[in-house]
């Protein structure tokens, strides 16, 4: 999966939560839960990338 795929479906998820809240199936309590939960598994999950080596040009 690209960088900009799992980003986009990261950002689906905090806007879809937001949503969620705005309209009512997700009480405030839990949201904000979840506001502070899903930064930790998108940086668990790798979300800060990964360190690759460099490929070398000649």
């Amino acid at each position: 999966m690209t960088n900009l795929r799992s980003s986009l479906i990261w950002a689906a998820a905090f806007v879809l939560l937001a949503l969620a809240n705005r309209f009512g199936l997700i009480a405030d309590k839990d949201a904000t839960t979840m506001f502070a939960i899903l930064p930790a598994v998108w940086v668990a999950s790798g979300g800060l990338g990964r360190c690759r080596l460099r490929k070398v040009t000649a």
